[in-house]
């Protein structure tokens, strides 16, 4: 009898630490932890402070134990991202910037010269001519054989 009045007595404690527990948080409050179960017991989240823990059952009742991380890996890694990126940026503004602007900011166009267009008619004029001969060329070729 005196084991289950014990019983009873813890029982009634852990409700009423429970109770006022649950009184003192705010309503739909998020939890402290969360948990996700692996291979041979929890990993556990604290979402305060951000420090993981693994817990398994062991002799005596569940313990958990910090999972140690390398923050200097990941600071390390951190920086080597935020100078890509930075790279990654100024190359982009490189590109986009025009070679040429006007005192608005708007791209300026070079127009082509006078010489710039003989040289492109005179080079026209070349590739014609030699089409030209190559057709000419090809039809004696055809009434020779025909």
């Amino acid at each position: 009898m005196r084991t289950s009045t014990l019983t009873i007595a813890a029982v009634l404690a852990c409700a009423a630490a429970q109770a006022q527990t649950q009184d003192s948080a705010p309503p739909n409050a998020p939890s402290r932890y969360t948990f996700n179960r692996v291979d041979d017991g929890f990993l556990r989240l604290d979402n305060q402070s951000g420090q993981i823990a693994f817990c398994a059952p062991h002799t005596a009742g569940w313990a958990c134990q910090a999972v140690p991380e390398d923050r200097a890996a990941l600071e390390k890694e951190i920086e080597r991202l935020q100078g890509e990126v930075a790279n990654l940026k100024k190359e982009m503004t490189a590109q986009r910037a025009p070679s040429a602007t006007d005192k608005n900011g708007d791209a300026k166009v070079k127009l082509p010269t006078k010489e710039d267009i003989e040289r492109a008619r005179a080079l026209i004029e070349d590739v014609w001519r030699n089409l030209m001969d190559m057709i000419v060329n090809i039809q004696k070729d055809m009434m020779r054989k025909g």
